[in-house]
């Protein structure tokens, strides 16, 4: 797909939710940004990719590729490695900050978008470059303030769930540590007075 397009493609959506949060996806497309030239419409059909809807399909691919927009607002990607391929992916930020916005369309009610921010600042909450999603926010309040400040809303509300979840995981990692160290001082108490005993039968 990257040498078929006139731009490198970057990966977006349920792809790159995944890829961040790690979590259960079943991927029934591919979304990617930008939208595809006419001379990418061309590459695409050359290759047996027809559109359907807003899908672009092939019988033998098991999922579909789609390009919902410019990607004009990804100012952050990162190259990931697969099978030897590179491949452009939206940051983490970047798409933290996409799931955010779209959670301002039925603010205060939470949503599937809400609940993809919220899983994206769980499983990324200590990486996560929070004064770059609070600048990116600041420049959303100037130019759309009404987006801007439900963007803030949404982003404290997940902020303030995100640092509990965060601090309850770090609590249960050091309990677990502190468990299987006593585990592992006891075994190696009872190694150290198996030696000794054998050391005082032997002597």
């Amino acid at each position: 797909m990257t040498e078929l397009l006139s731009k490198q493609p970057i990966v977006v959506g349920g792809t790159a939710e995944e890829y961040w949060a790690g979590g259960e996806y079943h991927a029934t497309d591919l979304d990617l940004c930008p939208l595809p030239s006419r001379g990418d419409l061309k590459a695409l059909a050359s290759v047996g990719l027809h559109k359907s809807g807003r899908h672009w399909t092939r019988e033998d691919l098991p999922v579909a590729v789609e390009f919902p927009g410019s990607g004009e607002d990804i100012e952050r990607t990162v190259v990931v490695k697969v099978g030897g391929v590179s491949i452009l992916m939206i940051s983490c930020e970047d798409l933290y900050l996409d799931r955010t916005r779209q959670a301002t369309a039925s603010w205060p009610r939470e949503d599937v978008s809400f609940d993809a921010a919220l899983e994206l600042a769980l499983t990324n909450y200590i990486t996560m470059d929070w004064d770059y999603i609070r600048g990116r926010i600041r420049t959303a309040l100037s130019s759309e303030r009404t987006v801007g400040t439900l963007m803030a809303s949404v982003n404290r509300r997940v902020r303030s769930r995100a640092r509990r979840g965060s601090l309850e995981v770090t609590a249960r990692r050091r309990q677990m540590i502190h468990k299987h160290g006593e585990a592992a001082i006891a075994a190696d108490r009872a190694a150290l007075q198996i030696l000794e005993d054998h050391d005082k039968a032997s002597g």
